[in-house]
C-alpha cells in the first residue's frame, strides 16, 4: 500500500522542513550542518516522543529485571528503534488526541496515510539522530551489479541509521533530485502467539534475531527542494536478491492499481512506465549501501585519514538514572 502511494505523481503526504532548501551545490561540511538542522527541525514537535522511545529503550536493556520486565529483548546491534512501540507511541500521543474531538478524521484517506508514513519517517531520523553519521560519495555511476546479492546481507548495518549525501550524484526520484537518503532497520517485534487477539501474522526471521511480523531495510528520503518523503524498502527476509525485489515493483503497482484506483488517473501502459522509471530510481538509491559495505575498508576522514564507524551508544548511568546519549556532532565518512 504505501509504495505503491508514493509511486503517485501528487505525492501528497509528503512532509516539509525550513532548511535544505534552494542549495544547487554545497560543500561537505555545509551539508553536514544543515542535514543536522534538517532532521532537528522536522523532529522538534516529537521531542516528548523521542525521549519516551529513549526510556523504552533503555529499560528493556539495561533496567530488563525493573522496569523492563515484560519488555522483549531490544537487538542492540541491529534497530534502535521497534517500530511497533513507535507506532503506538505516534497514536497514543498525537493522533487519540485528534480522534477524540473529531472521530471523522479517520475518514480522511491522507489522514490515515499520514498516520502510516510519518511513524516510518521519524523511526529513521530518530534512529539516525542517535549515531550522526553522513557518508560522502564521490559523484560517480554505482553499478546496478551491486544490487545482484541477498536482500538479507543489507540487514547489517554498520550504525543503526546510514546518512548518504547524494548532492553530486544526480540520482532523482518521480523526477525530482535527491540531495540525502537515510538508510534504516523498519523492525515490528513479533509478540507471543498467546498474546495476540488478532489473526496470526506469519513470522519473519533472521539469524540471530528475535521474531518478526516486518522485517525491512526502509529509506528516507530528502529532497533538493527540502521536502522529506520514505523511500523504497526492501523485504530483508525475502529469498531473491536485491535487484530481483525492486524488479518485482512493477508487477506489485499493476495489482495494487485496483484498490487504488489509480487507474483512473492512469492507463495501464502508463502505469508500467511509471513503474519501470521508479524502479530505475530505486537501484541508484539502493546501489549506495552495498557499495559502502563493500568499502567499509576504505573510509577516510576530511584529512584522507582511515576511520571506522563507532559503536552504537548504549544506556550510560548518571547520578539521576541512566540516559542513552547520541553523537553531539556529526561525523563524516568520505569514499572515493
Amino acid at each position: 500500500f504505501i509504495r505503491a502511494k508514493l509511486l503517485e505523481t501528487k505525492l501528497s503526504s509528503i512532509q516539509k522542513s525550513s532548511v535544505l532548501n534552494n542549495e544547487s551545490t554545497m560543500s561537505a561540511s555545509d551539508f553536514d550542518k544543515q542535514l543536522l538542522r534538517f532532521v532537528k527541525d522536522f523532529c522538534a514537535p516529537y521531542d516528548e516522543m523521542r525521549k519516551c522511545l529513549a526510556d523504552v529503550r533503555i529499560a528493556a536493556t539495561v533496567e530488563k529485571e525493573t522496569k523492563g520486565q515484560d519488555l522483549p529483548l531490544w537487538p542492540l546491534d541491529t534497530c534502535y528503534v521497534y517500530m511497533n512501540y513507535l507506532v503506538y507511541l505516534y497514536s497514543v500521543k498525537y493522533i487519540e488526541p485528534k480522534l477524540a474531538q473529531n472521530p471523522h478524521l479517520l475518514d480522511d484517506e491522507s489522514q490515515l496515510y499520514d498516520m502510516i508514513i510519518q511513524p516510518n519517517i521519524l523511526g529513521g531520523c530518530f534512529s539516525w539522530d542517535m549515531v550522526r553519521n553522513v557518508v560522502h560519495v564521490n559523484n560517480k555511476q554505482l553499478d546496478n551489479s551491486l544490487l545482484d546479492r541477498p536482500c538479507s546481507s543489507l540487514a547489517k548495518l554498520p550504525q543503526w541509521a546510514i546518512c548518504f549525501n547524494t548532492v553530486e550524484n544526480n540520482i532523482l526520484l518521480d523526477g525530482k533530485t535527491i540531495v540525502g537518503v537515510i538508510f534504516y532497520r523498519n523492525f515490528t517485534h513479533m509478540p507471543p502467539l498467546e498474546s495476540l487477539e488478532i489473526p496470526v501474522v506469519e513470522a519473519k526471521c533472521l539469524d540471530g534475531e528475535p521474531a518478526a511480523s516486518v522485517n525491512h531495510l526502509n529509506s528516507i528520503i530528502i529532497f533538493h527542494n527540502g521536502m522529506i518523503n520514505i523511500g523504497p524498502q526492501i523485504d530483508l527476509c525475502d529469498s531473491g536478491s536485491v535487484k530481483s525485489y525492486l524488479d518485482d515493483y512493477s508487477q506489485r503497482i499493476k495489482e495494487c492499481s485496483n484498490v487504488m484506483e489509480l487507474s483512473k488517473e492512469h492507463t495501464s501502459e502508463e502505469l508500467v512506465q511509471i513503474a519501470k522509471r521508479t524502479t530505475k530510481d530505486f537501484y541508484g538509491i539502493f546501489a549506495l549501501l552495498p557499495y559502502l559495505l563493500e568499502n567499509l575498508d576504505k573510509l577516510k576522514n576530511e584529512k584522507g585519514e582511515k576511520v571506522s564507524f563507532a559503536p552504537n551508544p548504549e544506556p550510560f548511568k548518571t547520578k539521576k538514572g541512566y540516559r542513552l546519549f547520541g553523537s553531539d556532532r556529526i561525523s563524516s565518512y568520505y569514499l572515493d
